[in-house]
């Protein structure tokens, strides 16, 4: 979900944003002041919600970049040549720092905005420049200041909003699930739509281990809030075990009566999370509804009477099982609810586990960039593809004639590139429009407002930006356009404000990014034995912990985060592909098809692993052997493969290897023919 976690953060983020514009132009008048303004606003590119201590680590690596490009571009700017070169060497060092994982794209931003912003100053003499650079450092330094105490202030609300939207976000898998489930439904249709809910509800549990895990200590709310995390997956994995024979169940005869008790129980269910979610956020002691195990009891009941119609001993086995493991991930809303009560279920629920070892591990250091200096890294080509697109439209920019054409120009080209056509695609389309909203907004703002009244709309803009930047980038964008247009007038407000233009502009950066996206591209498909070798390593050390009696609790949980994640990527590289050129997606079918098979496969494993712990007996070592060795096998091994072993396991682990197959091949004719 994620809306209201960042929602908050664009509160903050404004408010910050805002109480730098007032101060500055209190004290500097409102055009002087603009450099601190604008300072604040590029440090505050990074500020997403983290715990205070990576927070300040990350803002004050991306404002010291900030101020590097913008001290560089100002002191290159008396010689254009210089100046269109030192362009071109930001953005490709923009591009690059998003090497250092997904998290640094904004970092790599934070390298290009400053950029441009100061590109939109009137051309000064040395000491001038110097002034404003210097302004620029300390709205930013501020900027930085106030986001560390508002992040320390808000500590414990922020805690409770992002496990309310992580309990908020498995509530909406429960739906998906049940969807599945409903008889009603195109299996194949809803079967996809739990598989990509999933993955948003993986992208929600990462933002939730970053904060929920760090620094908690025994006996405290933020260590009841931590065990959600446990509790919630060891829900998640009741949930996908059952569905190992879903198809099966759906096409069983007499079934819509268990069915319909499923898909009722389900609902019911996420019902309750969203009622617990809530509860969060008014109590620290949140409570379940009293009719929450009336639907369960009535599931088991309606499972306990097929028991007694049901005359196929297979068809018997396999409802018996799957409606047991949704009455086992159901009653972990109930655990769930004491955990966040109880100090003592709290701690049972982490027993044996090292919550360090989940969170999310963020580098530094410009060493891990030397692994993409080489021609076939992504990331060295998004740098050089963007490097010179910007340098494209700095030469569009010049040849218009207007200075104030350029930094606009940059900014939508700037904004819009990424790493794959994809991304590029669906913001190009969302920046258009949001600008054409925002420009309308602005021209009505700058011709109607006072300059006291435009402060507040930069404070506001900033708000929007943050808070929808990753929810709705038209939205974003549109609270950009207001920004940067009500900024250039309050940078020189005796010139009028040149919607129109910048609405061209807008249309200029957007066309020359997305002619850059062909250029020297990475599509999706290059990825393919990269993505099939990764998932399968997930997958046999899964299979390896899962089916291993023995495994620590800490083994099995970091197995599984990591095939969830992996499943995750798999269906954002799906996603991405989607929307590529038609020539260039011809194996998306078949990705579509190894997700579903790897899906299937990883809800036998988790079947297998609660059959474990019910008592029944693990599988014998050799089926756990072969699964290992088989799926962490490369294809060109030369040593012929051992027989697989009798089993669904087996059945499974070969289909996804089958699957990867075909995927990989579908890859090989493409590269081929492009």
């Amino acid at each position: 979900m994620l809306v209201g976690q960042h929602i908050v953060n664009g509160l903050s983020v404004g408010a910050g944003v805002l109480a730098i514009a007032v101060g500055a132009s209190a004290i500097f008048g409102f055009a002087a002041g603009q450099p601190a303004t604008l300072g604040a606003i590029a440090a505050s590119i990074s500020d997403m919600p983290t715990p205070w201590r990576e927070k300040a680590r990350t803002l004050v690596f991306g404002f010291a970049l900030a101020l590097i490009s913008t001290s560089a571009i100002q002191l290159a700017l008396p010689w254009p040549p210089v100046a269109f070169a030192m362009i071109g060497l930001i953005a490709f060092v923009g591009g690059m720092i998003s090497g250092l994982g997904r998290w640094a794209i904004a970092l790599g931003m934070q390298a290009l905005i400053p950029m441009v912003f100061v590109l939109g100053f009137p051309r000064e003499n040395f000491s001038t420049a110097l002034k404003i650079e210097a302004l620029f450092a300390a709205g930013g330094l501020a900027y930085i200041a106030f986001a560390l105490v508002a992040t320390v202030v808000t500590d414990a609300s922020a805690r409770r909003l992002l496990a309310s939207e992580t309990i908020r976000e498995l509530s909406l898998y429960l739906r998906a699930v049940a969807a599945a489930f409903d008889p009603e439904t195109d299996f194949e249709q809803a079967y996809g739509s739990a598989i990509r809910q999933q993955a948003a509800l993986s992208e929600q549990l990462q933002s939730a281990r970053a904060l929920l895990l760090d620094h908690v200590k025994p006996g405290s709310e933020n260590r009841r809030l931590a065990a959600t995390i446990g509790i919630l997956l060891d829900a998640f994995d009741a949930l996908v075990a059952a569905q190992s024979d879903m198809a099966r169940i759906r096409e069983t005869p007499n079934s819509s009566a268990l069915l319909s008790h499923i898909v009722e129980a389900l609902r019911v269910g996420a019902l309750d999370l969203n009622h617990l979610s809530l509860e969060i956020l008014r109590t620290d002691r949140p409570t379940l509804p009293p009719d929450h195990q009336l639907a369960i009891d009535a599931l088991a009941r309606e499972a306990a009477r097929q028991d007694e119609k049901q005359t196929d001993a297979s068809v018997h086995a396999a409802l018996r099982t799957a409606t047991d493991r949704l009455v086992v991930s159901l009653g972990h809303i109930r655990r769930l609810e004491k955990a966040l009560s109880d100090d003592r279920t709290a701690e049972a629920s982490m027993q044996g586990v090292d919550l360090a070892a989940f969170l999310p591990k963020r580098s530094y250091a410009l060493t891990v960039l030397r692994q993409h200096f080489r021609i076939a890294s992504p990331v060295f080509r998004y740098s050089v593809r963007l490097a010179l697109a910007m340098m494209a439209g700095e030469a569009v920019a010049q040849f218009l004639g207007d200075s104030g054409h350029g930094n606009w120009v940059l900014l939508t080209i700037a904004v819009i590139m990424r790493s794959n056509y994809g991304l590029t695609k669906m913001r190009r389309d969302d920046r258009v429009i949001g600008t054409l909203i925002g420009c309308v907004i602005a021209a009505g703002a700058v011709a109607w407002l006072p300059p006291r009244s435009l402060v507040a709309a930069q404070g506001l803009a900033v708000t929007v930006i943050h808070s929808f930047v990753r929810l709705n980038y038209r939205i974003s964008s549109a609270g950009a356009s207001v920004m940067a247009l009500v900024s250039l007038h309050l940078i020189q407000p005796h010139l009028s404000a040149p919607i129109l233009a910048r609405l061209a502009d807008t249309l200029i950066g957007a066309a020359i990014a997305h002619l850059f996206s062909y250029v020297w591209p990475h599509w999706e498909f290059s990825e393919a034995p990269g993505v099939a070798k990764r998932l399968q390593g997930r997958l046999a050390a899964f299979s390896d912990v899962a089916l291993d009696a023995n495994a620590p609790v800490q083994d099995y949980r970091l197995a599984r985060k990591n095939v969830i994640e992996a499943i995750a990527a798999l269906s954002d590289s799906a996603g991405r592909m989607s929307v590529e050129p038609v020539a260039t997606r011809k194996g998306l079918e078949e990705m579509a098809a190894l997700l579903i098979a790897a899906h299937g496969f990883i809800a036998q494993l988790s079947a297998a692993r609660l059959d474990i712990r019910s008592g029944r007996p693990a599988p014998d070592p050799d089926t756990r052997a072969w699964l290992k060795a088989r799926l962490a096998a490369t294809t060109d091994e030369s040593e012929p493969a051992a027989p697989a072993p009798a089993g669904p396991l087996a059945a499974g682990a070969l289909a996804v290897l089958d699957a990867a197959e075909r995927y990989q091949r579908a890859a090989r004719i493409e590269l081929a023919g492009s």
